[in-house]
């Protein structure tokens, strides 16, 4: 038993095939990405001196009832929009339905912090709209058209519309390849619509829907542009509250702590529900879901139904942010514009290109030399992803900071150090946060080429570096493209991270935006967001495009 255990946690200590630095370096590379996660959780019980208990008399409470508060409404929201919007373009057929099932998911691309200052101007007294409603009409309602969106409802709602994309995406597709053979039975009992749906189909997707909104939380926790602008104090504003107003590292630690324990309870109970549970229904007796065309009634009902959430989280923000855009361009467009566009693709490229090149060692390994150890060790690479930006920063900098004052002193403070406020602290945060996304890609490629090829190579006598340049690389191609998209993507759109962690007079469009409409001049925030919106299309386009050759019917 003892030897088995063995050869399951180190295969390289008993297969000589397996003797090589492949495992090392995966080693390694988790090593290098769980630093910041090992400083914070070190620290937790840190004395942070009279600040923490300033913090934690005064200001915790708020954090924690509001970071609550708005988790639940967003969780409500995002099922209601996400869930609804999944089952009617996966069941019924109904005028638009081929555009909204795709067209749902373009809230994607636009960041909460966007849609939110947006949004703010948009129902601003003085905003196009409101002028011609009261020029017009005589509408005067106060400062804002219908109602305060600065406020935590107005926080739910956005971030909501933002976030019902990785809710729906996730429960359509579980949908789509349910199968017809229990809906038929239950109809075939007599049951409605309404009944299957909410007494089979639903029941039936509670993994898909935990996940999604699961996600859709943990990005709730990341968000700071957001609640920062709408004044809503939660555990990531804290994090930025102890670090730049009380200036105290040993509170920042802690809170980051809390954060992080938080995220990590929040993960491990969506696997703890989901856990010795199998939903699926894909075997001989699966049929495809046959689409049912909805009566003209019925069929206005679900067109509304998937207008509402698209109009309001993609079609009217953006189309306010380009109006905004042709006014505001001449001026807002100079070369200052075009070095923010130049520090922000380059740090997006740079970045993208190492986690390909490390998620491709690490899966190369994983599917190598597969063993609990490997197992283990990519988990704790790809857990960056999971943890609020903020969270990753300063477990970066305060281990940064350390470094430079050791190697200073040791230097006799003759020549200065610094590795804070430089690019390598950026592009190593980003390493840490966004690995998972470019990981995930390329062991989706790998799943797909034949473990079969990777040993008649080594029988040829090649070794595993030739093997992955020159036949698992090639064959590579479009997931390491993919890859390097989507982080490309990530990083140009990260904020608090990059907030924390910038080099001094150093800007990124993301920046830049949530600086103009923190200044009330939100319309020139417009040209910035639209490049980050659009880039942001992209991905979002390939996936309909996947989904599209994978989900035909």
């Amino acid at each position: 038993m003892a030897l088995s255990l063995k050869n399951k946690l180190f295969p390289s200590l008993n297969n000589p095939q397996l003797l090589n630095g492949w495992i090392g370096w995966t080693f390694i590379i988790a090593l290098i990405i769980a630093l910041p996660l090992i400083v914070i959780f070190y620290n937790i019980n840190s004395d942070a001196g009279d600040t923490w208990q300033h913090i934690v008399k005064n200001l915790i409470p708020g954090y924690v009832w509001n970071t609550i508060i708005l988790m639940l409404g967003v969780a409500f929201l995002t099922f209601i929009m996400g869930v609804s919007t999944a089952w009617l373009v996966s069941v019924y057929d109904f005028p638009g339905r081929r555009f909204f099932s795709w067209a749902l998911i373009l809230p994607i691309a636009l960041p909460a912090y966007i849609s939110g200052f947006t949004w703010a101007g948009i129902l601003d007294y003085t905003s196009p709209i409101y002028v011609f409603l009261r020029n017009n009409f005589g509408v005067d309602t106060g400062q804002f058209l219908f109602f305060n969106i600065l406020s935590m409802k107005g926080g739910i709602l956005i971030l909501s519309l933002a976030l019902y994309p990785y809710v729906y995406l996730i429960t359509r597709a579980y949908f789509i390849r349910q199968s017809s053979v229990l809906l038929e039975v239950a109809a075939s009992l007599g049951k409605k619509s309404g009944s299957i749906f909410w007494g089979v189909a639903l029941p039936l997707a509670r993994p898909a829907i935990v996940a999604g909104i699961s996600l859709a939380l943990m990005e709730v926790l990341n968000e700071y542009g957001l609640v920062r602008y709408f004044g809503i104090d939660t555990f990531t504003t804290g994090i930025f509250t102890a670090w730049f107003a009380f200036a105290n590292s040993a509170a920042t630690l802690k809170l980051s702590a809390f954060l992080m324990v938080f995220v990590l309870i929040l993960i491990l109970a969506e696997k703890f529900q989901r856990r010795k549970m199998r939903f699926d229904t894909v075997g001989n007796s699966y049929n495809p879901l046959k689409i049912r065309r909805l009566k003209p009634l019925h069929a206005s009902v679900a067109l509304v139904v998937c207008i509402i959430p698209f109009a309001l989280g993609f079609l009217i923000p953006v189309s306010m942010l380009l109006y905004w855009a042709y006014q505001t361009a001449a001026m807002v467009v100079n070369y200052r514009f075009w070095e923010l566009l130049g520090n922000s693709f380059l740090l997006a490229a740079i970045s993208s290109v190492l986690v390909v090149v490390l998620a491709t060692i690490i899966a190369f390994s994983v599917r190598s030399f597969p063993g609990i150890t490997v197992k283990f060790l990519t988990q704790t690479a790809t857990l960056g992803y999971a943890l609020p930006g903020a969270v990753v920063a300063i477990g970066i900098l305060i281990p940064f900071i350390w470094l430079e004052n050791q190697i200073n002193i040791a230097l006799s403070n003759e020549i200065r150090i610094a590795f804070t406020g430089t690019w390598f602290a950026l592009i190593y945060a980003y390493i840490v946060r966004f690995m998972a996304v470019g990981y995930n890609s390329i062991e989706s490629g790998f799943e797909k080429i034949s473990v079969s090829l990777d040993e008649a190579s080594r029988s040829l006598g090649v070794s595993n570096l030739k093997t992955l340049i020159k036949i698992n690389i090639p064959l590579l191609k479009s997931s390491l493209l993919g890859a390097a998209l989507l982080v490309f993507i990530d990083v140009l759109k990260e904020l608090p991270l990059t907030l924390i962690l910038r080099p001094f007079n150093f800007d990124t469009l993301a920046i830049r935006a949530f600086e103009f409409a923190s200044d009330e001049r939100v319309a020139e925030a417009a040209p910035a967001s639209l490049i980050i919106v659009f880039a942001g299309l992209i991905p979002v386009i390939l996936l309909n495009k996947l989904m599209g050759r994978e989900n035909k019917f």
